[in-house]
């Protein structure tokens, strides 16, 4: 073969290669994001359809959670302004929650069997998780703070609704899916209505 027989390729357009190397940096992080939330978001709703509450483990992980993030926003402010106050009330609410659960109705299941009360720690939950979570992609994976494709934003949270609401209707209809037995292997309590073997 001579040097004349071979085929050059062409070089790569700088364009495309730039679109396609500013795709993978941010859809990485996003794939990792959605992930986590998803991982998150399922039991949480599987739960809630299955047995008609959510778990106090769900609870103190959305406590834990944004405690943390409100100590990283006091450590090291993300925001200036009125977004700083907003983000920081956002973040300490669910622990102000738990503590005045404690101090007014004695325990955790007393509260939230408080219909009120009840109704204000998901409002502070509905609040305080996407608060945490923009917090953390905001100090940590800033590439995803400065994408534009709205398509992804949107997909991103199409999924994570798609993944609660399937989470709650499996778990809702747990009999076509999991026996008694499934949830006693499992370590958990076995709805009434499980379907038996």
């Amino acid at each position: 073969m001579t040097g004349s027989d071979r085929t050059v390729e062409p070089a790569g357009n700088a364009d495309t290669d730039s679109a396609d190397s500013d795709r993978r940096s941010t859809y990485g992080p996003a794939a990792v994001a959605l992930v986590t939330i998803a991982l998150t978001t399922w039991p949480i709703a599987f739960n809630l359809g299955a047995y008609g509450a959510v778990f106090y483990q769900d609870v103190f992980q959305v406590v834990v959670v944004s405690t943390v993030g409100f100590a990283l926003a006091i450590l090291r402010p993300p925001y200036r302004g009125r977004t700083l106050w907003f983000t920081r009330i956002a973040l300490a609410a669910p622990l102000a929650w738990l503590l005045l659960a404690v101090i007014l109705f004695d325990s955790l299941g007393a509260a939230t069997d408080n219909p009120a009360f009840g109704v204000l720690g998901l409002l502070i939950a509905v609040v305080s998780v996407p608060t945490v979570l923009r917090l953390l992609v905001d100090m940590f994976a800033t590439d995803l703070t400065t994408v534009t494709d709205r398509t992804m934003l949107v997909a991103g949270i199409a999924v994570i609704v798609f993944i609660a609401v399937l989470g709650f209707v499996v778990g809702r209809n747990h009999q076509a899916f999991l026996t008694c037995d499934d949830f006693k292997i499992a370590g958990s309590d076995q709805p009434e209505n499980c379907a038996k073997e």
